[in-house]
């Protein structure tokens, strides 16, 4: 049956402790996993944020050593003419943050979301990955876009999400209960995720907006 995670982490290379509480049941015994870029052209960078690098970032496959021992690592990109069996045939698909509107496209233009569809393991979608992997994305404004949109994702859950969301953030809330009124949003804190499996489970706080109204959930 297909698990999947909506998270905003991690943060500093470590997943939230309550949040490695789940993983850790369902990623048990667990050994071949594959990471989804969103910048898919470019591999350098990508994995970097998989394995490490000497700028002390530590990676991914660090932040995850606490959960599963993965024997078997995919890194999914442009130097993979077809990752359709991979994506298939893997335990875990990681659907990396980064650049959202890249990643969509890429997806999608390989057929990815397809295929993601009929998949039925374990998928973690990290801040653009949690993003896309929404019936319908929300893209919060900042530094590279001036204005809140919302957008087709791959339509695995309908819940949108807000990444790295943060209640202090007045713009951050004021644009949510906005775009509310046109879709809900949940606004995904750091330490916090999103589990669905049979049920919706919420690790940590999350924020519900709807119709520009704001539920907090504990």
């Amino acid at each position: 049956m297909k698990t999947i995670y909506l998270l905003s982490g991690p943060i500093n290379d470590e997943f939230d402790k309550e949040i490695k509480k789940y993983l850790k049941k369902d990623l048990k015994g667990l050994k071949s996993i594959t990471f989804i870029a969103s910048t898919p052209d470019k591999p350098s960078k990508t994995d970097s944020y998989v394995y490490g690098n000497i700028d002390n970032i530590k990676g991914l496959l660090y932040a995850l050593k606490d959960v599963s021992n993965f024997t078997k690592v995919t890194v999914l990109d442009n130097r993979i003419r077809d990752g359709k069996d991979i994506i298939l045939n893997s335990e875990v698909i990681y659907i990396m943050g980064g650049d959202p509107i890249t990643q969509n496209k890429y997806l999608k233009d390989n057929g990815y979301d397809k295929i993601l569809k009929n998949y039925n393991g374990i998928i973690l979608g990290t801040s653009a990955g949690a993003m896309n992997i929404a019936t319908k994305a929300y893209y919060s404004k900042d530094e590279d876009y001036d204005k809140s949109f919302f957008f087709d994702g791959i339509d695995l859950v309908n819940i949108t999400v807000d990444p790295h969301f943060d209640i202090n953030n007045k713009e951050q809330v004021k644009e949510a209960k906005k775009n509310s009124k046109i879709n809900k949003i949940y606004g995904l804190p750091n330490p916090s995720a999103i589990r669905i499996c049979k049920n919706i489970s919420y690790i940590g706080k999350c924020y519900i907006f709807n119709n520009g109204e704001l539920e907090e959930i504990n």
